[in-house]
């Protein structure tokens, strides 16, 4: 019995297992979601720091322009907090050092004279504070920096680093097995017949997890053979958090995956989805591994993943808000079907959506002209244009 796209939604959230958590070198944790609310260890910055190269002074002692003082020291980042001894003089500073203490206010060079026995000032007024990053002004002590289940992307990092965190608490990413089958999939390198086709899925499938930030991938081939995928999809499930095979899972004589699934002790939670393309669409579970059956055609396979698998790893990995997407179509759609329809699009002159001309799901040559797919939903045969539908990229971003 077919289900649902949102039934099919809800049947994969409410199988997957709970984060888990692991410690990570910090230059290992980019892109990796953190476990812990981050608290800064100190005030930000943690002293009074200069801003400017110049003279810091006292300034209740200044005169105004023209005012001749003395030089009585050098305060260096990077070096311990110097003291104004001699109140009627000025210590030099370079920018990022300690504030001197007996000082409240730094004048850059540009505005003084600097000579052998002092500075001659430039400037009719100084404000206190002024050129000061003030202690604290940034943050406090024990203030939250970085939320759990954020994101770390590079500002984290350096947030990260600036607060001691050489080791970071995370929670891990999946360990995944793509497992692709069939008789009439050659390597692609592999010199092709007239009745073969050389794989792509793999292919396709790992690059797309890889954009998305799931690196640990094993990819296995396996023909249309009860005992090999019986031994392979064995190995699969005891190494990977996240199975995902595509092909052999509809109807057809030579359609063994369900069976051999069944054997291999896979609860089957859902075969078969109201939706094109992916009906034949299978997931199950086995202890803590998640098991994708995908269809085989490659439109059916990538739609099926961005909808369904990526979603789910990006929540095994922490993320609990993902955002979505909407586009406005730019012309009437008609579908002559009952089902939800994803379908392939490409924006317009004036950044609408529009469909992208295909033949079916075995078509993946017409996506490179495409942007993405909408999700036109079940039980509507006319959509309007102006109308906006939930919208999901092939490409990562940093590669649209």
């Amino acid at each position: 019995m077919l289900i649902s796209v949102s039934e099919a939604e809800k049947l994969i959230d409410e199988a997957q297992p709970a984060p888990r958590l692991i410690a990570l070198p910090l230059i290992e944790a980019h892109g990796y979601v953190l476990a812990i609310d981050i608290k800064a260890e100190r005030d930000y910055p943690p002293f009074d720091r200069i801003t400017k190269d110049g003279i810091a002074l006292d300034s209740t002692r200044i005169t105004g322009k023209g005012q001749h003082i003395k030089l009585s020291g050098y305060a260096q980042a990077g070096k311990p907090r110097v003291v104004l001894k001699e109140m009627d003089s000025v210590i030099e500073v370079a920018t990022g050092a300690p504030l001197p203490q007996g000082t409240d206010a730094v004048i850059p060079y540009e505005e003084i004279d600097k000579h052998t026995d002092g500075v001659v000032l430039n400037t009719k007024q100084v404000r206190a504070g002024q050129h000061i990053h003030a202690q604290g002004s940034d943050c406090k002590k024990e203030t939250v920096l970085i939320k759990k289940n954020t994101i770390i992307a590079s500002p984290e990092m350096a947030i990260l680093g600036s607060n001691g965190m050489h080791t970071v608490s995370v929670y891990a990413k999946p360990c995944i097995a793509i497992v692709t089958t069939g008789d009439e999939l050659v390597a692609t390198n592999a010199k092709v017949k007239s009745h073969q086709l050389r794989r792509s899925n793999d292919v396709m499938l790992q690059g797309t997890l890889q954009g998305h930030g799931f690196t640990n991938i094993d990819c296995i081939h396996v023909a249309d053979d009860a005992t090999q995928l019986y031994t392979e999809f064995a190995k699969a499930l005891n190494a990977a958090d996240v199975v995902l095979i595509t092909g052999g899972v509809s109807k057809g004589t030579y359609d063994l995956i369900p069976d051999v699934l069944q054997e291999l002790a896979v609860k089957n939670i859902f075969h078969g989805v109201r939706q094109r393309p992916g009906k034949p669409m299978w997931f199950g579970k086995k202890e803590h591994t998640l098991v994708f059956g995908l269809p085989g055609n490659p439109v059916s396979a990538l739609t099926c993943t961005l909808r369904y698998v990526v979603p789910a790893l990006k929540k095994m990995s922490g993320q609990i808000e993902q955002f979505t997407d909407y586009k406005t179509i730019g012309e009437a759609i008609d579908v002559n079907v009952s089902l939800t329809v994803f379908m392939p699009v490409k924006a317009n002159a004036n950044g609408e959506i529009v469909p992208v001309s295909h033949n079916g799901s075995g078509d993946f040559t017409s996506l490179a002209d495409s942007c993405g797919f909408i999700e036109l939903p079940g039980d509507t045969y006319h959509f309007y244009a102006g109308e906006r539908y939930p919208f999901i990229l092939w490409r990562t971003p940093c590669l649209a």
